[in-house]
């Protein structure tokens, strides 16, 4: 659902996939302009995938966008998100900070 937003409302080209190691594979071989990580995903999950891409060489945006409510946007922030997003059904905030952290 988000994937079809995106390309509707934002006119974005999106790749979307389902774990960290598809996301590791795909930003490699892509270079993304801004990634937007799951923080709870099966195989890895978004903070180590993070320090993966990071580790990679990725230097876009990346936005934590979770419902994991236990932890303090700032805590992601901290782990080396440029931005977090709670998920709440509302998807004006998470495109709203995804034309804030790409570059204008």
């Amino acid at each position: 659902m988000i994937e079809r937003i995106l390309r509707h409302v934002g006119r974005y080209d999106v790749q979307a996939v389902g774990s960290g190691a598809d996301a590791l594979q795909v930003a490699q071989s892509n270079q993304p302009d801004v990634v937007v990580l799951d923080i709870s995903m099966a195989d890895m999950d978004g903070i180590t995938t993070l320090h993966e891409l990071r580790a990679q060489g990725l230097r876009c945006p990346v936005i934590a966008y979770t419902a994991r409510a236990e932890r303090a946007p700032g805590e992601f922030v901290a782990q080396g998100f440029d931005a977090y997003v709670s998920k709440n059904g509302n998807l004006s905030n998470l495109l709203s900070t995804i034309r804030d952290v790409l570059p204008h």
